[in-house]
């Protein structure tokens, strides 16, 4: 099964709809490893919590779409 391809943007909006947290942004990068990866910006209070949840969505995502070239 071939991955679809989506924009940085449609990942971003994915990943905040899963994570269910207010007050944070999520920005997808390119990673030559894994293909893209988030990174969450919000308080650091939330941060490590909010980062380890976006990658856990991020590694599911990753089954099924790949970054838009």
């Amino acid at each position: 099964m071939e991955k679809k391809a989506k924009t940085d943007a449609e990942l971003e909006e994915m990943i905040l709809q899963k994570l269910l947290i207010g007050g944070v942004f999520v920005s997808v990068r390119r990673d030559p490893i894994l293909g893209w990866r988030p990174t969450v910006i919000t308080a650091p209070k939330h941060a490590r919590n909010a980062q380890e949840l976006a990658d856990k969505i991020a590694s599911e995502l990753r089954k099924k779409f790949k970054l838009k070239e």
